[in-house]
């Protein structure tokens, strides 16, 4: 089978948002021996980003960072020109099947068709993405932009050929976008447990913990729409209290800046750590040195139905989570065994859940170790992407017939 694998991010090196289920995707497409061609933006030269996924070609695509503050207005450049390459590229190859990442990249799968009625498109969504550009950029034309994507977004969910997507919850949220339940697959997120495993940090915490009795860690990028200044409202809560946390922030993003300013101005920055952007194995190390792992999103339509990265990154370095009480880190998150929910945008519950757990260190360590078993159980990208793979040879096979 030839397959055409799009992702609208930096695919090479891996960092995070889509990029490590695409890139374990594509090295579980190469494992069964498909002919993959892959188009993305990447961080390496061209040679190196196909050999270290065994694909057979890649077209490189315009990058946009993910941590520029301007990021939404380079996108509207970016993605035109992004769809018209992959068309462009799905033209030459003619594969049989187009993997595309979320709805931008599933509308380029759906023209490419346009010129080869027998390809199948296969959207990969994780995310709805017009749900954000508020904001960015409240009001005015770009409220034109966000009616004219959200437009864009039902159609390829309700055009594509099969949906793979995360949660049971966001299939919920797809059907009401028109997508038909019998053509939406769920495989939830993973994580790579090569990369995030327990591992002795002794020295990086001695080194940034700051005589820290308990770190509570937060990693990712640091949107707004995902509202990371509740970490700071907690924070002032669990200080009162217990004086010797820090709170770890590992990661870049458009909102760090404000995050950090409002810090000084709190007169916390002795209890705060930013590290910046870093390396996935540099994360890995993070969390090992740390306590408790957030997960923070806002009570939006999307975020109902997302699961993230973190919590599975978190329980495989033994760490126990609290994340926000929605539909889909219900599904993952076991109450009292792996972690704790606290209600979305409240702080105080958030705070109140992370003073329980420094209060009660068996506790924490005993969900540490739940995580990791779940995790091993359910959700490593190998055992993860092997399933997808057999949904797409399924389908394509099931047509073909």
């Amino acid at each position: 089978m030839k397959v055409l694998v799009t992702i609208f991010e930096e695919l090479v090196p891996v960092s995070g948002g889509g990029t490590p289920r695409i890139s374990n995707i594509i090295k579980a497409l190469v494992r069964r021996k498909h002919e993959v061609y892959v188009a993305s933006s990447i961080g390496v030269k061209k040679e190196d980003a196909i050999d270290e996924m065994g694909c057979v070609d890649l077209v490189p695509l315009l990058k946009v960072s993910r941590l520029s503050p301007n990021k939404m207005l380079k996108y509207l450049y970016a993605h035109p020109l992004n769809i018209w390459r992959v068309v462009k590229y799905a033209r030459r190859i003619k594969p049989d099947l187009v993997i595309s990442h979320n709805t931008i990249a599933g509308f380029a799968a759906l023209l490419a068709k346009r010129f080869q009625k027998d390809c199948l498109a296969i959207l990969d969504l994780t995310d709805l993405l017009f749900e954000y550009l508020g904001d960015y950029h409240p009001g005015g034309w770009m409220r034109l932009v966000q009616l004219e994507g959200k437009r864009l977004e039902r159609k390829t969910i309700r055009e594509s050929d099969k949906i793979v997507t995360i949660s049971n919850s966001m299939r919920n949220i797809l059907l009401g976008y028109g997508a038909e339940l019998e053509n939406i697959e769920v495989i939830c997120d993973g994580v790579d447990t090569k990369i995030f495993k327990v591992t002795y940090e002794g020295k990086l915490r001695s080194e940034l913990g700051n005589g820290a009795e308990d770190i509570i860690i937060f990693q990712g990028v640091i949107d707004p729409q995902d509202n990371p200044e509740i970490i700071l409202d907690a924070a002032r809560e669990v200080l009162k209290k217990h004086h010797r946390t820090m709170f770890w922030i590992i990661g870049d993003g458009t909102a760090l800046p404000n995050l950090k300013q409002k810090v000084a101005q709190d007169n916390l920055t002795e209890r705060f750590y930013f590290s910046g952007w870093v390396k996935q194995e540099e994360v890995a190390r993070y969390i090992s040195a740390s306590d408790i792992g957030l997960v923070i999103l806002p009570d939006s339509l999307s975020a109902r139905g997302r699961v993230t990265l973190k919590e599975f990154e978190y329980w495989a370095c033994g760490v126990p989570v609290i994340a926000p009480k929605l539909p889909a880190l219900e599904e993952v998150v076991e109450e009292g065994k792996t972690g704790f929910f606290y209600q979305p945008g409240e702080f105080k519950s958030l705070a109140q859940k992370i003073m329980l757990l420094i209060e009660n260190k068996d506790l924490r360590k005993k969900m540490g170790q739940k995580g990791m078993e779940v995790v091993k159980e359910k959700f490593e990208w190998q055992k993860l992407t092997n399933r997808y793979v057999k949904i797409c040879e399924d389908f394509e096979g099931s047509l073909a017939r």
